[in-house]
Parts: C-alpha cells; structure tokens; sequence
C-alpha cells in the first residue's frame, strides 16, 4: 500500500471509492481487486487507486490509497445529505490524475483483463456499466414520475432517446474530465428529488452523457449489486478461509469464488415449480424462496447462501403477516425435510424475538 499525498499522474488508473467502517464493503473491493490483478497481463496493471477514510484496511496491498478525511466526504455530501454525491465528486477528484480514468464500484468482479476496459475508453467515447432503459421508457415510469414531472414544469425534459445507465463503472479520458463536475451541478440542482430518487447520480452522468458514444462494460465485468446479500456471505467464508491481507496466491483463488446467486438444478427447478401448484397463490413467491434454499448444494458456499434465501422468505412473510410460528411448521406453505423446517423455524422464530 502506498498512501499518497501528492497523486502521480498515469496513463490509465482505476479508481475504487469507499468510505465507513463496514468490513463487507472492504471485502468486496479486495475481491474485485484481486480478480482485476489476475485477469491483467504482466506489464498492463493499471494504476489501482482507493480513495478511503479507512487506509489501514489496505496495507500490504498493491494500490494506492488516497486519504480521505471526514470534513472532505461532509463536503463531497453537500448540503442536500445526498451519500451519492460523493461518488460524483470522488469521480471529479481523481480525474485529472490519470489519460483514462475509469471509476468501478466496490460490488464488481473483472470476467476479462482490465485493458479491455480501457479499449473502449478515448477522448471521442465513454464507458458505462450498462444502458438501463430510455428516457421514454423511464418517463413512463411510476418511479421516476416526481422528477419527469418536474423537468417537465422547468422545461427542461430531455429527448426521448436519451439512455439511463448504470454508472456503476464509469470511464472517460482526461479531455471530457470535465463531465463529473457538471454531473456534481446536475445532482445539486436536482436535490428536491434525492429523497425519493436514489438514482440521481447516474441520471445526471447520464444527462452529461447523452450524445456521446456510449460502451458498455456488462461481459467484462459482473456487477452483482442485485444480488448482495449471496455475495456477501460467500465473501465472508471466502477471506476467513483465506484472511484479508494481500498475497498472490490468493490471485487464482479468486477467480474461483462464485459471485452469481445460487440456485438449484433445472431438476429441482422443476420439481419446485410443481410444488408451488398446491400452494395458494400469494404464497408461491415466499414458496419459492424456501425450497431453493432447501434445494442448493451443500458446499460451503452454498450452506451459507441457504440462510439468504430462507431470510428473504422469512422477511416476505414477516412483511405479509398471518404466520403462527408458535405450533410448528405453517399452515399454506410448502413442506420440506424435517431438518430443513425445524432451522427455518428457529431462524423465524429468533427474527420475532429480535422484532
């Protein structure tokens, strides 16, 4: 680990950003570090730079840590406490640090070698994680009717064609460095909406970004925002098997951590799917959730990704209410082995103690 005070400039740098105390977060940027490092040919490892409050986290790593203080991420907040502001700004900050920079969230792991990435990246293109949806499929929305009305009644709707896109991996050269500061201007005049809006940081990247070319990083990378809480219990049983510190041998073995939501064979699918036809209807997706926990393997893995679907179920029922754990297994819902309902009623049980 390097921690820099004054940032050399380079060629091409990639810029990770994470800020608080939280473990998990750290976890998952040293997985996505590792499988960049692993994917990467000798000789084309970019520059990794960590903007972070939490430095000593890093140390021993191969990247640079640029220090962040709290008085710097209460200014990168601004006045409207929106926390992803900060993003925007963190973008702004190290933009002048590097030809090509591209931004990737801590939630994302490398499928092909970092210089793919910045292939698509030059003065006259930029990188996106994905096109989500069109401004017109966006402004038919429920979601987003508060802000579309809003521009509407500032006239400052935007055409139809305009893309919505997922700035969960952000790249541009340092001629168009400029975009991050406009979007920083964008999220502050659309404060009002940031309540409601978790998403105005990337509609304003995408508002700077609309008639440009556009790339998309989805196939290089996977960004598993969607699917966490799995990820999340595979990233703890994978580094305290492993431990946190850097070491190269952890660079193939983390090419082998699995960082899609396990599911059970087409065969249980199949049989779940069957199942779920003697269940009442607004039960089926509660259902579902029980019996593919009960269906995964039992690889290590695989156990702790069991609890996730059995804890989603039990917040959907928890959210439905009706549920008596007190004589047993529940009356409308599919049954399973008998080990398999005693650990889920005793996890339902201690959530409503918890409650």
């Amino acid at each position: 680990m390097n921690v820099c005070s004054t940032v050399p400039f380079v060629s091409q740098q990639l810029i990770y950003l994470l800020y608080g105390e939280r473990r998990i977060y750290q976890l998952e940027a040293k997985l996505s570090i590792l499988t960049a490092l692993a994917r990467s040919a000798p000789g084309e490892v970019p520059s990794i730079r960590v903007l972070t409050d939490v430095p000593q986290a890093f140390e021993g790593w191969p990247v640079e840590v640029v220090e962040l203080d709290a008085g710097l991420l209460d200014a990168w907040t601004g006045n409207g406490g929106y926390l992803h502001r900060r993003k925007a700004c963190a973008i702004a900050h190290a933009a002048a640090w590097a030809q090509k920079t591209i931004f990737i969230d801590t939630d994302t792991v490398f499928l092909q070698a970092p210089q793919k990435l910045f292939q698509q990246v030059d003065g006259g293109q930029f990188l996106v994680d994905e096109i989500e949806m069109s401004w017109a499929e966006a402004s038919g929305s429920s979601y987003y009717a508060g802000f579309t009305q809003g521009l509407a009644r500032a006239g400052e709707a935007p055409a139809d064609d305009l893309q919505l896109c997922n700035s969960g991996v952000l790249g541009f050269a340092l001629e168009n460095a400029a975009v991050a500061e406009r979007a920083v201007q964008r999220i502050d005049a659309w404060a009002p909406y940031t309540a409601a809006l978790h998403t105005i940081e990337q509609i304003a990247f995408s508002f700077e970004l609309h008639g440009t070319r556009i790339n998309q990083a989805r196939g290089m990378i996977s960004h598993y925002y969607a699917m966490k809480p799995f990820i999340h219990a595979i990233l703890e049983i994978f580094f305290t098997r492993h431990g946190d510190r850097f070491d190269p041998s952890l660079l193939p073995l983390a090419l082998q951590v699995p960082v899609q939501r396990p599911q059970p064979s087409w065969l249980d699918r199949l049989s779940a799917k069957w199942s779920l036809t003697r269940v009442p209807p607004h039960l089926r997706g509660i259902g579902r959730k029980l019996l593919y926990g009960s269906f995964i393997g039992n690889d290590e893995y695989q156990r702790a990704c069991k609890v996730i679907w059995w804890r989603s179920a039990i917040d959907d029922m928890r959210r439905l209410g009706g549920f008596d754990w007190s004589n047993g297994w529940p009356q409308g819902l599919p049954r399973l082995r008998e080990r398999d309902e005693q650990a889920i009623t005793a996890l339902a049980r201690k959530d409503l103690e918890a409650s």
